[in-house]
């Protein structure tokens, strides 16, 4: 006997739905809650006269702040300070107790709790939460105070929601911060957006050093495509058919980047590059990519590359469909 929690069932239209859950009931035991209000943790809700559909985390939030006694903390405008320059220290001796303030394990479990909430409904912490996850195996002051920045984020910002409907904007944006990780490693993001909110990101220190802004560039607009080709099929499937071209849109703010993925020349300059990375060349050749130059204050991946200013920070929240929630009903007020 397999006991089944949380099924979610999804089709473009009603009828199938039904046909399904008809299919499903002939074989297995089971209970249907109705229309779907919550997911493994996630709050959904609809407004239909307006067409929007919106998603929160606002209790998982509460309780990962009450756990780690930061529910009262003062609220913080971004979750990382500018100026924050994180590095690793050589371990040295000492003879005070480990304490629940040092401890590795309490760390690592505030913030693999984080890294929830980035799966669900904010990637807006994306970046600053995988900063603090390298330092795991050995946490300093220097680096709980930045864990407890993002919590302090979160006290103000728990009743965000991420929105669907509110504007048209539907594709994909790939940037990269070259060399900014302590080991001179560069860090990529990507953020795909449909009907103005985000469905698909991700922030990652990359592999291998880049040598210049353009390599970055270019090995982060890889693994986008990548995502682009998933991302095609899956309109498809679910029968949103208008959605598969805009999906094939990315954006990017580095001219060479583009021109490379464009017209790869394996001169002596590029001959370096990992021939993995070339493979965003071959998509855009067979017009499965669609390369779209935007400058770098419109870059919405931006915010999962640094630590931006307060201005800023706010700008791209907004830009991948972040609000906040105000009262009970279905009106959205955007910002702060």
């Amino acid at each position: 006997m397999v006991d089944v929690d949380d099924l979610v069932l999804a089709a473009s239209a009603i009828e199938d739905i039904s046909w399904i859950k008809y299919s499903l009931e002939q074989t297995f035991e089971m209970t249907d809650l109705g229309e779907l209000q919550m997911f493994l943790g996630l709050e959904i809700q609809r407004d239909r006269s307006q067409r929007l559909l919106s998603m929160n985390q606002e209790r998982y939030i509460d309780r990962i702040l009450q756990r780690h006694g930061m529910q009262d903390a003062c609220a913080s405008q971004t979750p990382l300070d500018p100026n924050t320059r994180l590095q690793s220290h050589p371990k040295t001796e000492s003879n005070i107790p480990d304490t629940q303030s040092n401890s590795p394990e309490v760390y690592q479990s505030a913030v693999g709790s984080l890294m929830y909430s980035i799966l669900g409904t904010r990637p807006d912490i994306a970046y600053s939460v995988g900063l603090v996850s390298q330092f795991s195996h050995d946490p300093q002051p220097q680096h709980w105070t930045a864990v407890k920045r993002i919590f302090r984020y979160l006290v103000g910002t728990s009743n965000y929601i991420l929105q669907y409907g509110s504007s048209n904007n539907t594709g994909g944006y790939s940037d990269a911060d070259w060399g900014s990780g302590h080991d001179r490693r560069s860090v990529g993001s990507f953020v795909f957006l449909a009907n103005g909110g985000a469905i698909s990101w991700a922030s990652k220190k990359q592999t291998s050093i880049a040598l210049s802004t353009t390599e970055a560039e270019y090995m982060s607009m890889t693994q986008a495509a990548k995502e682009i080709v998933w991302l095609r099929v899956l309109p498809d499937e679910i029968g949103a058919f208008k959605h598969i071209d805009s999906m094939s849109q990315l954006h990017a703010d580095n001219q060479g980047a583009i021109a490379l993925a464009r017209n790869p020349e394996f001169h002596a300059r590029t001959k370096h590059i990992d021939i993995q990375y070339h493979f965003v060349g071959e998509l855009v050749a067979a017009e499965k990519v669609n390369l779209q130059y935007c400058t770098s204050s419109n870059m919405v991946a931006e915010i999962m590359t640094k630590s931006l200013l307060r201005v800023t920070h706010q700008k791209h929240v907004q830009a991948m469909g972040i609000f906040k929630q105000t009262g009970s009903g279905t009106l959205r007020e955007r910002g702060c």
